[in-house]
């Protein structure tokens, strides 16, 4: 069998660092320059921009694309709660009252003449 030295891996790009299970860049260039093996999405928090953070995804052939984003944080002030305006809507006792007086009058119609239920044919 061939015998061949055992090579370590190092990485050209030391400037990320694993934290909690958080992936942290150094900027953009950074983001750019995070290595990764193909079919694999990786969120990257950049570390020198507050609030900014990426998403890296590779395809099959290990082409990356980047996306980067900007959050903010929602406190409770922020969330408003706006009541709902109930005045768009009916009772159930009103829609009840309404759909028994549309049933009354569609039964109480008079019938359709014999020569209008069918329709026009020529002969």
């Amino acid at each position: 069998m061939y015998n061949y030295p055992n090579y370590q891996m190092t990485n050209p790009y030391p400037q990320t660092e694993q934290n909690n299970g958080i992936t942290w860049v150094q900027g953009l260039e950074g983001a750019k320059a995070y290595q990764m093996t193909p079919n694999r999405n990786i969120l990257l928090m950049d570390s020198e921009n507050e609030g900014t953070f990426y998403i890296k995804v590779t395809d099959n052939i290990g082409m990356a694309n980047l996306r980067v984003f900007n959050y903010t944080e929602i406190t409770a002030q922020d969330v408003k709660k706006d009541p709902i305006d109930l005045s768009e809507y009916v009772k159930k006792s009103e829609l009840q009252e309404l759909l028994t007086e549309l049933y009354r009058e569609v039964t109480n119609e008079q019938s359709v003449p014999a020569n209008r239920s069918k329709p026009n044919t020529k002969e």
